[in-house]
Parts: C-alpha cells; sequence; structure tokens
C-alpha cells in the first residue's frame, strides 16, 4: 500500500481519505467529494478502502 500524502484527485488541495476502485482504475477522493458522490460512486466501484484507518486487532485469551 502506498505511504505519504496523496491529494484528491477532484480538488488537489485536501488529502485523499478514500480510495475508490472502478473497472477503468482507482480515484482517490477526500471525505467531502467522496460524500458529495457517494451514491453514483456505489454503483460503479467494485471496493471503496478507507485510507489511514487503522483497525483493532483481535486479541486472543490464553487457554487455562
Amino acid at each position: 500500500m502506498e505511504t505519504g500524502w496523496i491529494g484528491c484527485d477532484a480538488c488537489a488541495t485536501a488529502q485523499a481519505l478514500y480510495l475508490v476502485k472502478l473497472i477503468g482504475g482507482e480515484l482517490y477522493f477526500c471525505g467531502h467529494h467522496y460524500n458529495k458522490n457517494k451514491e453514483a460512486l456505489d454503483k460503479q466501484s467494485f471496493e471503496v478502502i478507507e485510507l489511514n484507518k487503522i483497525e483493532e486487532v483481535p486479541t486472543l485469551e490464553k487457554a487455562e
């Protein structure tokens, strides 16, 4: 996965928070432009990845 600052493809001034994967390629969007175009993107995309999201890793309990 890419690291560093990635600009929004719609405005290029805000940091991208979403990677939208389409049949024809990928687009990066800031939160504002993703939310503004969400309905259309949901119809055209096959995957949306929230960038910089920290996922909690489950911990296993120790067997007694």
